[in-house]
């Protein structure tokens, strides 16, 4: 609690927002308060190990275009061993690496728990935002590590980097999309759309865009089935998608613009589809 930390540890900046501004806001507002080369990106269900600082450090002290590294996360949810590291489904699903031994380049890192170079985040951010806070919350792991990739920017797992991830711990647990709340869904779905219209070519779009159609077909026919009370809550996420296509496109070229790297070197991360 606020009062806890202010009692414990009375040297920590504490931020504090009047109202939920959603994950991507806050985070950044934190960010922006952050002086240091290297910034630690951890949800608040997340325990790190003793060494995954400095093993983290390591890591990024490799190269220097090294952006973010991750490590070796046990999930209590599921009590296995998950690599913090992820590829791209091309639902655009993100799928943890199944190595859990080696030290690998991935396409990007869980938010849960991530220590990123802070030249990084400057270099990737958009009108002031790192996380884009027209997400709110959810996927804005996937937008950054997409244009993180975009710019030129790697990203690693460092399995003796440790910790322990309760999972969806804001949401009492629940780990499949189906069983989440709606408002979650809703941004979910969301928040796919805004991904692919910000980072991805026009190739990959033209290829991905059908099949994340029939995916949310499949969906809505599961809805009239089982859920249908949800189905005005998820109907908004489309039109929040129209409402922020503007803002998103004009994002998009900012994005395609700074581009640093082909193509190839972004779809050799896709794998599969769900």
């Amino acid at each position: 609690s606020r009062e806890w930390i202010r009692r414990n540890h009375p040297q920590v900046e504490l931020i504090e927002n009047e109202e939920n501004e959603g994950f991507a806001a806050g985070y950044n507002r934190a960010i922006a308060s952050c002086r240091s080369r290297f910034v630690l990106i951890l949800n608040t269900d997340v325990f790190l190990g003793p060494d995954f600082i400095a093993e983290s450090l390591a890591t990024l002290e490799r190269s220097p275009d090294i952006g973010a590294t991750t490590g070796l996360l046990y999930q209590e949810a599921t009590r296995e061993e998950l690599n913090g590291g992820v590829f791209m489904r091309r639902l655009l699903r993100i799928q943890p690496s199944s190595n859990v031994r080696e030290d690998e380049e991935v396409f990007g890192c869980t938010g849960a728990a991530l220590l990123c170079r802070g030249e990084m985040l400057d270099s990737v951010s958009l009108e002031g935002e790192v996380f884009d806070e027209s997400f709110f919350a959810y996927c804005e792991d996937i937008d950054l590590a997409w244009r993180a990739q975009l710019n030129g920017w790697k990203a690693c797992f460092n399995p003796l980097a440790r910790a322990h991830h309760v999972g969806s711990g804001s949401l009492g647990g629940r780990l499949r999309f189906i069983s989440k709340p709606a408002l979650f869904q809703r941004h979910v779905i969301k928040n796919r759309y805004l991904t692919l219209l910000k980072n991805a070519s026009a190739s990959t779009m033209a290829s991905l865009l059908p099949a994340l159609a029939l995916a949310d077909l499949a969906l809505w026919l599961y809805l009239i089935v089982r859920s249908p009370s949800r189905i005005p809550t998820l109907v908004r996420a489309y039109g929040d998608v129209f409402r922020l296509l503007p803002q998103t496109l004009r994002k998009r070229r900012v994005i395609q613009s700074r581009r640093a790297v082909e193509e190839r070197d972004i779809r050799r991360f896709f794998n599969g589809w769900v």
